[in-house]
Parts: structure tokens; sequence; C-alpha cells
């Protein structure tokens, strides 16, 4: 019932979303929110640490499944969990996300590698004119979506580390004119 209601909801909002799309290429992207699930944490940390090194200011919320029994206390970005819509500090899902509200982002980057409603909520909820994933959504929530390389996934050996490395690549030569979409 929880997933019919979220999705719903995921796909009214993108229905009336008045978001002015904008393609941009890594010189011009300044702030970026990276969205993740923390069975990927080491992959995702690796992007976030690249970003950084290109100079981009990064902010990060993951999602932690039930089964995760790490602990992220030390981490610098707020955590989503299934139970309760809550992170560590006990902020509910709208406050998190309306902390967000206070950020301009250039860029999400959903480095989720299979649908998570928690995330498509706060991709579609957060404001950006550049949104861009991993996997085809039932709904279009990404303007931009990167599949694996043929020979990762023939393989099988798709990581999200090697996405990432992806992702900075076509952001790297998207030539962009500030042309709206």
């Amino acid at each position: 019932m929880y997933e019919f209601l979220l999705k719903r909801k995921i796909k009214r909002m993108l229905n009336r979303s008045d978001r002015e799309k904008v393609y941009h290429n890594l010189k011009e992207i300044k702030t970026v929110l990276v969205l993740f699930d923390t069975e990927n944490f080491a992959d995702a940390e690796y992007f976030i640490q690249q970003m950084k090194k290109l100079g981009k200011r990064v902010r990060a919320l993951a999602y932690k499944d039930k089964q995760d029994v790490r602990d992220y206390s030390k981490i610098l970005f707020n955590i989503l969990t299934p139970k309760d819509l809550k992170d560590f500090k006990r902020e509910s899902l709208t406050q998190i996300l309306n902390s967000f509200e206070t950020f301009s982002f250039d860029l999400i980057a959903d480095l989720s590698l299979k649908e998570n409603l928690l995330l498509q909520y706060a991709l579609v909820s957060i404001k950006a004119p550049m949104k861009v994933g991993f996997y085809k959504a039932q709904l279009p929530i990404h303007d931009i979506i990167i599949y694996p390389h043929e020979e990762l996934e023939n393989d099988g050996n798709t990581s999200l580390k090697e996405l990432g490395k992806q992702l900075i690549f076509y952001l790297t030569t998207i030539s962009s004119e500030k042309k709206i979409i």
C-alpha cells in the first residue's frame, strides 16, 4: 500500500512540475546533489570525492536498507530509512527534503542502480535543471540515463564506480549553450 501511494505522489509531482530542464557540461556545474544506496557506499564515496576534486560543492542523500548494519553516524550526509522515513537526527522525510531547498543544485546525480521509491521521491522533490541516473525508471524521472558500456554489461561486472567514471566523461563532453529543453 505504501509503495502504491508513494508512486502515485511521485507521478503527480512529475505531472505538475514546471522545472526548467537545462543540459550543463561539467565546467558549468558548480553544485551537485548525489543520491545513492548505502550498499554502494564505497563507490558513491569515490564519485563524491572525484566531484570535489573537480571543484564541485557536493551534498549527498543516501538510502539505508534495514539489512545494512554498518554505522554511518560519522558521515556528513542525510540517511533515509524505509522503516520510519527519518534520519539519525529524527527529522522527517519532509524536513530532510526541505533542508535541501536552501541549496541551489546544478545537477542531481542519482547513483542508485535499481528503483528506489524514497530516492525517486527525493529526486522529483528537489529542484535542479539537470537530473541524471543509471537505470530506466517506470516514470520519466531522469533527464539523462547512462547505460554501462557493452563490455561491462556483457561481463555482468557493472560497478557504480565505472558508471560514475562514465558520468563524469559524459558531463565533460556535453556541449552546452544554456539551451532549454
